[in-house]
């Protein structure tokens, strides 16, 4: 059996367009490095990598078996691969079980995609850093005004009958009374939370946090009492953080134990994501656009040092692979596409066909 490679990414991606994501208690904040530095979680490259992975196997496997889209997998199958959840539920009864090496060897040599990016209980074998910049990087996008469109284009008015029109008139001025009501909540809400941020005090956060869930359920029931939408149509957006246009972020892939087929199978899930090489969210508003480059490194089991053996380069227009190696690992996985299982996802399903092989 050959001995695992370690390949590793290393470069950089551009922010082509301003870039955010809203992780969960960050206040709408990117997270920070003591060091001057924000980042990205892995995660935020990782999950739309995988994703895109998936998409390339449907229509890859449909090609090489002569099948139709929709007959490749089936819903269960593809939350596995898509995102390593378990719905049928057969994974938890490996809890308890001794452990066997050899089914899992089998299961990753059938199923590299899950080898490489794991399930629960099962360790995906590829690294994805945080991407790293420096603050002086950040700014606010996104920020502007959302305007009624009656009121921006008042014409649109001469379509609506008397009533209508009346509604209408009732349904701005109580937008506009609640939007005063509104404001003040928010900036008060905004105070809050800048005096919660700047203060190391535990319980003096906790007391705001309370108060700003008092000040939030009292938006909501303004909301709920004006005439018309419950969000209204008029407002300021205030903008988002967000990392700039131009900024470069450093990144690091890396597969722990691989193969030139899957060092294949990840070039390939790069260049399904060169379709939409997207980050973060507000996407719509044109957000989230990257291009990338990276130096790829491979290192044998007892070799003292990493050799380069080529670049890769994406952006909107495709995926560039600089080096005979990267083609030749891209040729190989496309190669050994057909014989792979990829819905085999369990150790006792991969423990049984390797007894029967034997």
């Amino acid at each position: 059996m050959p001995q695992p490679l370690a390949y590793q990414f290393s470069g950089l991606i551009t922010a082509e367009a301003p870039i955010t994501v809203d992780y969960v208690g960050m206040e709408q904040r990117l997270p920070r490095t003591p060091h001057g530095q924000v980042f990205l979680n892995g995660g935020t490259l990782r999950g739309p990598l995988r994703k895109a992975g998936l998409t390339m196997l449907i229509r890859e496997l449909a090609k090489a078996h002569g099948k139709p889209l929709d007959g490749i997998f089936n819903r269960a199958e593809m939350y596995m691969l898509g995102e390593g959840v378990d719905i049928t539920r057969q994974v938890n009864s490996e809890e308890g079980g001794t452990h066997d090496p050899r089914a899992e060897a089998f299961l990753r040599a059938a199923n590299p995609f899950l080898s490489l990016f794991g399930r629960w209980k099962l360790a995906g074998y590829l690294e994805v850093g945080a991407l790293l910049t420096s603050r002086d990087n950040l700014i606010t996008a996104g920020q502007g005004v959302r305007h009624d469109q009656f009121e921006h284009s008042p014409q649109l008015a001469q379509y609506l009958d008397e009533a209508e029109h009346e509604a209408l008139l009732t349904e701005l001025r109580s937008a506009r009374e609640s939007m005063v009501e509104i404001e003040a909540l928010r900036a008060q809400v905004r105070e809050l939370r800048e005096r919660s941020r700047n203060s190391d005090d535990r319980t003096v956060r906790q007391e705001i946090s309370t108060q700003i869930k008092e000040l939030e359920a009292q938006e909501k029931e303004i909301r709920k009492a004006r005439e018309g939408s419950e969000e209204s149509i008029k407002h300021p957006i205030q903008g988002v953080e967000a990392i700039a246009p131009g900024s470069q972020l450093q990144s690091r892939l890396r597969i722990i134990e691989g193969s030139a087929e899957s060092l294949g199978l990840l070039l390939h899930c790069l260049g399904e994501f060169s379709q939409r090489p997207r980050l973060g969210g507000h996407l719509a508003t044109g957000f989230g656009a990257i291009s990338a480059e990276w130096e790829v490194l491979q290192r044998a089991a007892g070799e003292r040092r990493a050799n380069a053996i080529g670049q890769v380069r994406l952006d909107d227009m495709g995926i560039e692979l600089d080096g005979e190696p990267l083609e030749a690992a891209w040729e190989a996985f496309a190669q050994a596409l057909p014989q792979y299982d990829f819905t085999l996802s369990t150790r006792q399903e991969a423990r049984k066909q390797w007894k029967s092989r034997k």
